[in-house]
């Protein structure tokens, strides 16, 4: 990542209710793709089989976002694992609502 997105985005992993908890802050764009898809594959390698991706923070995300965390819905659901999203209203939820992909994961609405 370049030293701008650096500063834009920041991705934190830590344990959590019996599996990891990835959480992303800032704006997740083409400029930041293949983070989480790099760090959910890695804690599923691991025989993670919870993994929480945490978008509380989240200020931004773009279509390359959104397509990323299907592919990480993906990778945990060939690994019999459960990949779940931890949302708040705002931003991020109604750019996921639009695309119309929140019934394809499991979520957890919280406020931030």
């Amino acid at each position: 990542m370049s030293d701008a997105a650096d500063r834009l985005f920041a991705l934190t992993v830590h344990p959590r209710d019996g599996g990891m908890c990835v959480v992303l802050a800032g704006e997740f764009d083409l400029a930041t793709a293949g983070a989480i898809e790099r760090e959910t594959s890695a804690l599923l390698d691991a025989g993670c089989g919870i993994v929480e991706v945490d978008l509380r923070a989240l200020e931004f995300i773009d279509s390359s976002g959104v397509h990323e965390l299907l592919r990480c819905r993906d990778l945990a659901a060939e690994r019999d694992a459960l990949l779940r999203l931890r949302i708040a209203p705002g931003a991020v939820h109604r750019a996921l609502s639009i695309c119309a992909v929140l019934d394809q994961f499991d979520v957890e609405m919280q406020s931030s």
